[in-house]
């Protein structure tokens, strides 16, 4: 055994190796066995298994899901046409239910492009006979076809005839077909048109709303544009199958329509009123408003020049655009809720109630006027002396009789003082000025209103450089100067007067209701303000504003069958009060008020109380029942 050959396994280096060694190849820099594979890549192959399927099936849903609706949608465009309806708008109607706008049914005629005969001749052949019953020129009905061709779906014709209907339907069975819908319509539509606005045309910025389609109609002004979203109603479709030669109708589901406060009887009354002074002197422009001072809402609101909101229900002609948007007098514009005029002697109630609350004065208080005006000198210039003049020698005057009478230097004592009376000086003012909310948008339901304006010593030295002086607050006691009010706010402000001392926000809507006339939505009475006066103060103020129609300014109401409460204002317009404007409001009956109003009559020149005259005539048509017949 010693004489056999050892058993040995060489390499190329010639070193030896035990066979023991060769399994032990992890010492081996050399070794060429197999690792086991890594538990990372493992991983990173199930990540990608795993990415790929949730792609799969995130693309899968997005496009048969998310998607299905626009590739449904494409599918059936290849064999289909849909045509949009616009939707029927909702009805407006008064407090006892008369309709105020409506909708007029009308038939148009469209064409469906790939419908109609390709061969020229075909199509003059078809323009001819569809000419034929549409009465209008066969080069006409040709032209539209052949120039609208591009277009899937087009108008051929508005405002079909119903005879004319009936006789497309039994002829043509494609190409051409008659869609009914709805045109705009207004009752009493002059009258009404300051508060239910009109209707326009939607344009490309209107578009950019999902909602609208090109021939939709939207509310452009009054109650049409504020409920916009409450009248528009939904769009149905017409789905055109060619492939089946049938269609489907999805009809449109109409708007939700309006209550109002408005009684038709009193806007009536107030529109003929204000219409009969304006014409009979041959002025143009004014507004009224009339409102329960209980509740805050609005009976009748008007504004002069008014408009004919039904001319816009159709296709507006360049010369009735230039007559109603291109009018210096500006007939489309509301005065009643967006017009800032200066208040007048209207204001001195309000001056009235500040005085008394501040013991600046009494109801006794009382001044001596011998010269129709009193006279400040200047702090600058002892020399340099002012002169604020009253409208008239009043003689001696208490609180009562300065409201009755309208005494100017009574009020420029309350406001900043002379004589015997301290005043309450500009800064009282000013807080009893935004106590009555002046200067605030009362939150009306209807689009457009305007805040009034109370200026104070910073917006002055602001705008012109110039300090307040005395003069300043002399001019806005009795409501001139940059003192600033709508209509809305003086029917308002004598409506809390009238009712104990509620400011409340005036609104035209009652309900919103739906297809069925039941309510949707029902508004209340909203109150803004307190007013901080007890009832005492409050009646001396009445009192005197009773006074005013038995033996002041407004005595012409005096022969009326109720007792009435009033203030009638004028006012300086333009530089250096070159024009007046006419100012009034009232409440009626004194002892239990149901009505408040105020006018406004612009430019009355030299003649005097038109916006009285106009109040008296509304007053005698609203109480008429209890007027005696001369018979």
């Amino acid at each position: 055994m010693w004489g056999k050959k050892r058993y040995q396994i060489s390499n190329f280096e010639e070193d030896t190796v035990s066979p023991e060694e060769t399994l032990i190849d992890s010492l081996n820099s050399r070794s060429k066995i197999e690792l086991p594979i890594s538990q990372s890549i493992i991983q990173v192959f199930y990540f990608l298994v795993g990415l790929v399927l949730f792609l799969y099936l995130f693309f899968s849903f997005k496009l048969g899901v998310l998607e299905g609706k626009d590739f449904r949608s494409l599918a059936l465009s290849n064999r289909s046409t849909v045509y949009d309806i616009p939707s029927m708008r909702g009805a407006i109607l008064d407090s006892d239910g008369e309709v105020l706008a409506g909708n007029t049914p009308v038939f148009d005629l469209i064409a469906i492009s790939a419908d109609l005969p390709k061969k020229e001749e075909e199509l003059r052949f078809w323009s001819e006979n569809l000419a034929g019953i549409l009465n209008d020129k066969p080069e006409n009905i040709f032209s539209i076809l052949q120039e609208k061709e591009r277009q899937a779906v087009f108008f051929v014709k508005k405002d079909v005839a119903k005879e004319k209907v009936i006789q497309i339907q039994n002829r043509y069975q494609k190409g051409v077909f008659v869609v009914s819908g709805a045109q705009r319509s207004y009752s009493e539509s002059v009258k009404f048109s300051s508060i239910l606005g009109y209707t326009g045309k939607v344009n490309q910025d209107d578009l950019k709303d999902e909602y609208y389609i090109i021939n939709d109609r939207k509310g452009r002004s009054g109650l049409e544009e504020k409920f916009e979203d409450v009248l528009r109603g939904k769009h149905g479709q017409i789905f055109f199958d060619r492939a089946n030669k049938r269609y489907v109708v999805k009809p449109a589901s109409p708007g939700g329509g309006l209550v109002l406060n408005i009684d038709s009887d009193v806007q009536k009354a107030l529109y003929d009123s204000v219409e009969t002074v304006l014409r009979s002197v041959g002025l143009k422009a004014g507004s009224a408003v009339a409102q329960n001072p209980k509740t805050g809402e609005i009976l009748g609101m008007v504004s002069f020049p008014s408009f004919d909101n039904s001319l816009f229900s159709s296709e507006l002609s360049e010369e009735l655009f230039k007559k109603y948007f291109e009018n210096k007098n500006r007939p489309i514009f509301n005065r009643a809720v967006s017009g800032k005029y200066n208040p007048g002697s209207t204001i001195k109630p309000l001056l009235a109630l500040a005085g008394l609350k501040e013991n600046v004065i009494s109801p006794e208080t009382t001044i001596v006027d011998l010269n129709g005006y009193i006279t400040v000198k200047s702090i600058y210039d002892p020399s340099v002396v002012y002169k604020f003049r009253d409208w008239k020698v009043q003689g001696t005057l208490n609180l009562k009789k300065a409201i009755a009478q309208s005494s100017d230097i009574y009020f420029y004592s309350v406001g900043g003082g002379y004589g015997i009376i301290k005043g309450l000086g500009f800064e009282k003012l000013e807080k009893y000025f935004r106590t009555f909310l002046i200067d605030q948008v009362l939150g009306i339901d209807i689009s457009g209103e305007a805040a009034g304006f109370v200026p104070n010593e910073e917006w002055k030295l602001e705008k012109t450089g110039q300090p307040w002086f005395t003069g300043d607050t002399y001019n806005v006691s009795i409501g001139q100067g940059d003192l600033l009010a709508t209509p809305l706010w003086l029917s308002s402000y004598v409506s809390a007067i009238a009712n104990g001392g509620t400011f409340y926000k005036p609104f035209l809507v009652k309900k919103i209701i739906d297809g069925e006339q039941k309510a949707v939505q029902i508004f209340k009475s909203e109150e803004l303000a307190k007013l901080p006066f007890d009832v005492r103060t409050l009646d001396i103020v009445r009192e005197a504003m009773k006074e005013v129609v038995v033996s002041g300014t407004a005595k012409m109401l005096n022969s009326l069958p109720v007792k009435i409460a009033a203030k009638t204002g004028t006012a300086e317009v333009g530089v250096k009060g070159s024009g007046l404007n006419s100012v009034f409001i009232a409440y009626a009956p004194f002892d239990d008020p149901e009505i408040a109003v105020s006018i406004v009559i612009e430019n009355i020149g030299q003649k005097q109380g038109l916006a009285v005259l106009a109040a008296k005539q509304f007053f005698e048509k609203y109480f008429e029942d209890l007027i005696p017949s001369s018979n």
